[in-house]
């Protein structure tokens, strides 16, 4: 009984002691939050900065291919940019006119890193049960392909062209403010 008894304060004083270290770990206040620390910026790099980009392309892109007796046909997205280095901007002054000369185009064109972007649509081959797989460094080849083929169609489709005239135009209005009271004539070397 005495067993008991010793073994029923000891609960209850355990119980008693729990709640207590509850209360007091739940109600103790919090450590302050500390404060974030802000520094001033620094500038990297600042050669993305003098690029000026006049066009973005993004389209879907049939795939038409054939190596040997096996054929595939897919879509594929592709994304691009004309864009134009501006540290390569020549200048000169005229009287009170300032002309610029328009440097020569970049156009970069990157596969879309989105899920979905290829889809091979189908395979087959001209032998009868010959396989109609390609290899990876094959369809790479294919894709590097179509890249090739896309930025000969960015130039045909005029999408160049209306870069390149866009470019005067942004051009001008930016330097403007830069030669107050001043004239600005941005021209432009290859319009075609």
């Amino acid at each position: 009984m005495k067993i008991a008894k010793i073994l029923k304060w000891a609960t209850l004083l355990i119980a008693v002691v729990a709640v207590i270290g509850c209360v007091v770990w739940f109600t103790k206040p919090s450590e302050p939050v500390p404060v974030a620390k802000i520094e001033p910026a620094r500038i990297i790099d600042v050669r993305p900065m003098v690029k000026l980009c006049s066009v973005e392309i993004y389209e879907d892109v049939p795939v038409k291919a054939k190596i040997g007796t096996r054929h595939l046909v897919a879509r594929e997205t592709l994304t691009g940019t004309i864009s134009f280095d501006l540290e390569k901007i020549e200048q000169r002054w005229e009287g009170d006119t300032l002309i610029v000369t328009l440097p020569p185009e970049i156009v970069d064109i990157y596969e879309s890193t989105e899920p979905g972007a290829y889809k091979v649509i189908d395979r087959w081959n001209d032998k009868i049960l010959a396989g109609s797989n390609f290899t990876t460094d094959e369809e790479n080849e294919i894709k590097r392909q179509v890249v090739d083929s896309w930025r000969d169609s960015i130039y045909s489709r005029g999408y160049v062209k209306r870069a390149r005239r866009e470019a005067v135009k942004n051009l001008e209005s930016m330097l403007r403010p830069f030669v107050a009271g001043k004239e600005v004539r941005v021209e432009d070397s290859t319009p075609s």
